[in-house]
């Protein structure tokens, strides 16, 4: 089975223009800036803070070569 996920687009200022409230976990991407907001169901576009990225811990670095 094949599974396709698409995200909201749009430029910097349609969203503020717009300033939609996206679902929680939903992500909306300025095609322009390349910058994207994580919703929470509840906050309107321009009250959403910009994803600082997903980035997960650092693991432990074991030994290198053999």
């Amino acid at each position: 089975m094949t599974s396709r996920l698409q995200q909201r687009r749009d430029t910097a200022a349609n969203w503020s223009a717009n300033n939609p409230t996206l679902a929680a976990g939903e992500l909306g991407l300025e095609t322009d800036t390349g910058k994207f907001k994580a919703g929470n169901g509840t906050t309107a576009w321009n009250s959403l803070a910009y994803s600082s990225g997903i980035q997960g811990t650092q693991g432990v670095q074991g030994t290198t070569g053999i």
